[in-house]
């Protein structure tokens, strides 16, 4: 055995200054790299090229870094913006409550220590949440009033769509008539040709309807033209496109923003979204189909959630996907007993020859404020010929960065380590580690240990493009070694406190003979809780297989499943997967809740969203706090409005019970539901508009009647049974 272990670097952070921020060790680590990469790039292009795992981003044709930063107490946001104002490598954006956005020269990142704030963190790179309804919703009963004073279709409400891929064109995006574009305002924040909005110095911002039919669609960027924000959009609120293929609330309006990379361009967008909404007197719901695996914090503590916090307080809404990681165990949780307990795991690598931007495995984790643990692995042959190992790191020797390797039989296993014992965000001990075995024919066996306290563990895959958030198992591959779960997978910016998490299933359907099918979890859907033990996802939502707009602009080809004509080009349909489609249809339903009541606060949408959320045979009886796998249940529509129209927020309820019975799907085309009903024996009549009797019947438990023999129209039908009677309204379609 050739059994070598080399340091190629090592470095002990030190203040730099009075006045430098404090910083966490990952982020320094990806900065120290950044500068690695930024010395051998001379020119805006060729740095561009090679900083895709970085939040680095053309602005005016200079390449910029993006970063987070808490004003230093006493720095007022008119002080920073002077400040921001006098230096030509800094470029301010938006700030809530002393939290800040920025833009850095990559070419002068020595400005940053300079920046009058005491927390910095470099911008999470975002990534879309897609994956390899209406009738679930119960919205159709919303957009047709039944059991409710009106109908409501999210008019008057502005949906804000933070993704990639957007055509403008889309007949998605206008009115049910065709003829007026409900789009308010875009941001391509890629198109560096002006006008920019604002004071954000970067972007193309157009507001008039010509303005943005002229564009046509944003920018190819990194994800090339893609689809994924016309298809989110189309289920939140497209109008149908005529072909009646209906997003929540076909009468909303739209911002849409083209993320330009990272999170320092997501918080500017925010703030840019915020500002118009205030200028039309608005209310806002921003759906976020996208997440942060790598950078950050899974407890809601990093600077974006807080700036996400400070708009909520200030009435905006904000939705996220839930991420797609439900079908990996890629979580390990450990609480210590004594000296020398350890837990041991193999850590599973994604294969580099399926991705060519795969680099290996990256191993995150986090501990209890006030404790300590060591980590380390060792490299194996077979399940138990140890061949080479790395040192126990322990978080009470940081802060530390290293970059190293070990050779095993002439293959060379390269890895880099950050830890801290206090992580600035949280005060929590942290460490990272990452891992690039290559070919090497061996296995890679973590071994985690401490005294007491509890720890966790997460296993993504690190791509060199950090265009991705797959996770990768923990295996128990002998007896006495812990393997993993798939739960606390909560990523930014959903692990956020004020944010609704949004997880997904398979939307029920009636199929050809008119039974009910479909309900179950999505494999993929991500379990909580969050790191500090709250409730994750709050609701869930459809999210698999659902038919939305695809961008006539798209590079990518798809599944068709529709196709409409409009103004002489053809516009595509297809069904994707993931939370990135459950996410926009709670946004949708959100928008509703607001037309209906328009003083609801977010935690007011929040906490109707949690009540009004139903169990069924697929979710099982939930607990009333909710649970980590579906939260409080599938997202209700039409309990949802019911209860917003007379929710009192000082009480955290509603007047009316939403729990009441109901049909549903309303309009209804075959077979009729129903919920809420007493349990018992029932008799039932349909009666049309004339009181004439069209259909009868008995039955021990009332749970849907087939309607398909009805002709359309209007009908009345009165169920009764020993404790109660109820009529209900419906209407038959064609």
């Amino acid at each position: 055995m050739n059994f070598r272990l080399s340091t190629l670097g090592f470095l002990v952070l030190i203040a730099a200054s009075s006045s430098a921020q404090n910083m966490a060790q990952v982020d320094l680590q990806a900065l120290s790299e950044l500068n690695a990469l930024v010395a051998e790039n001379d020119d805006t292009k060729s740095l561009l090229q090679a900083t895709g795992a970085y939040p680095v981003a053309e602005v005016q044709g200079q390449a910029t870094v993006g970063f987070l930063g808490r004003l230093t107490p006493g720095v007022s946001e008119s002080e920073w913006r002077a400040w921001a104002a006098d230096e030509e490598a800094v470029t301010a954006g938006a700030c809530r409550q002393g939290i800040a956005s920025f833009r850095v020269d990559a070419y002068a990142l020595d400005a940053l220590w300079q920046t009058p704030m005491d927390l910095v963190e470099l911008a999470s790179r975002a990534v879309p949440d897609v994956n390899k309804a209406r009738y679930g919703t119960r919205v159709d009963s919303v957009h047709a009033g039944f059991n409710l004073p009106q109908p409501y279709h999210g008019e008057g409400v502005l949906i804000g769509v933070l993704d990639w891929g957007f055509d403008y064109t889309h007949p998605m995006f206008r009115d049910t008539t065709l003829s007026t574009s409900r789009i308010r305002a875009v941001w391509d924040q890629y198109r560096q040709a002006g006008p920019t909005p604002g004071d954000y110095g970067y972007g193309t911002v157009a507001e008039s309807p010509f303005d943005i039919q002229l564009l046509g669609s944003d920018t190819s960027n990194v994800y090339g033209y893609s689809t994924h924000g016309t298809h989110v959009a189309g289920i939140a609120g497209g109008s149908g496109a005529g072909i009646g293929l209906k997003g929540m609330a076909p009468a909303a309006e739209f911002l849409f923003a083209t993320l330009m990379v990272d999170e320092s361009s997501a918080l500017d967008a925010y703030e840019w979204m915020h500002s118009v909404a205030e200028a039309d007197g608005k209310r806002l719901v921003i759906n976020n189909s996208w997440g942060l695996p790598q950078w950050g914090t899974p407890d809601g503590s990093g600077l974006s959630n807080q700036f996400i916090d400070a708009l909520s307080d200030e009435g905006v809404v904000f939705v996220s996907s839930n991420g797609n990681n439900g079908d990996v165990d890629f979580h390990l949780d450990h609480t210590f007993e004594a000296p020398g307990d350890t837990i041991r795991s193999r850590v599973k690598f994604y294969p580099l020859t399926s991705n060519p931007n795969a680099w290996g495995q990256n191993l995150t984790l986090w501990g209890e404020v006030g404790e300590s643990f060591e980590m380390g692995f060792q490299l194996t042959v077979g399940l138990s010929t140890v061949v080479g190992e790395s040192p126990m790191y322990s978080t009470s020797d940081g802060p530390l960065m290293l970059d190293t390797f070990v050779v095993v039989n002439n293959d060379t296993i390269v890895y880099d380590v950050v830890l801290e014992p206090s992580h600035p965000a949280n005060g929590r001990p942290f460490m990272q580690m990452r891992i690039h075995k290559g070919s090497a024919n061996v296995a890679v066996l973590m071994r985690v240990t401490g005294e007491s306290g509890r720890v966790h563990a997460w296993n993504h895959t690190h791509l060199t493009n950090d265009v991705g958030n797959w996770g990768q198992d923990f295996q128990a591959a002998q007896s006495g070694w812990l393997g993993g779960d798939p739960y606390y997978g909560i990523q930014q910016p959903a692990c956020g406190h004020s944010v609704i998490a949004v997880g997904a299933y398979a939307s029920e359907y009636l199929n050809p003979v008119g039974t009910e099918v479909g309900g179950t979890l999505a494999n993929f859907s991500t379990y909580g809780p969050t790191l500090d033990e709250r409730l994750k996802p709050n609701v869930s939502g459809p999210g698999v297989s659902v038919e939305s707009s695809l961008s006539s602009f798209r590079d990518i080809g798809y599944s068709i499943t529709n196709t409409v004509e409009f103004d002489g080009t053809e516009y595509d349909f297809a069904r994707l997967s993931g939370t990135s489609m459950s996410g926009p249809a709670v946004a949708g339903v959100v928008a509703l809740m607001l037309e209906a009541n328009p003083q609801l606060t977010p935690a007011d949408i929040r906490s109707i969203l949690e009540s009004t959320a139903r169990e069924d045979e697929d979710t099982g009886t939930l607990p009333v706090a909710g649970d980590d796998v579906w939260g409080h249940g599938k997202v209700t529509a039409s309990r949802a409005v019911l209860a917003s129209l007379t929710w009192n927020s000082s009480l955290g309820a509603s007047s009316l019970s939403v729990e009441q019975p109901t049909v549903y799907p309303n309009p209804v085309r075959e077979r009729l539901w129903f919920s809420g009903l007493p349990r018992g024996e029932s008799t039932w009549e349909i009666f049309d508009i004339h009181g004439r009797s069209c259909q009868s019947g008995r039955t021990l438990e009332l749970t849907s009647i087939d309607v398909s023999g009805l002709q359309p129209g209007v009908f009345i039908i009165q169920i009764r049974s020993s404790r109660s009677s109820k009529g209900f309204t419906f209407l038959k379609r064609p």
